[in-house]
């Protein structure tokens, strides 16, 4: 018998039972065979979540993609709203 996976997960704030279930259900579409979700909380991120698998990395943290949007503001300028 293989050992399960680790997957780790990074919140906020911890998640709940059925927020371990739903993410649980939405990564065993991606990953084959039994694995384990591991939770670290880190309050710096906002919101949002970041999963570590190995070697890949999925944020989809607030913190990420607020920086994301102040380096595109920063190379780019602030977008101008057309018709106000």
């Amino acid at each position: 018998m293989r050992d399960r996976e680790k997957v780790k997960v990074i919140t906020p704030f911890p998640l709940t039972d059925e927020q371990k279930d739903i993410l649980y259900s939405k990564l065993s579409r991606i990953i084959r065979g039994p694995f384990l979700l591991e939770e670290e909380i880190d309050p710096s991120l906002i919101g949002g979540v970041v999963i570590l698998w190995g070697e890949i990395l999925i944020d989809c943290s607030v913190k990420t993609q607020l920086e994301r949007l102040k380096e595109r503001i920063l190379r780019e300028g602030i977008p101008h709203v057309h018709g106000r």
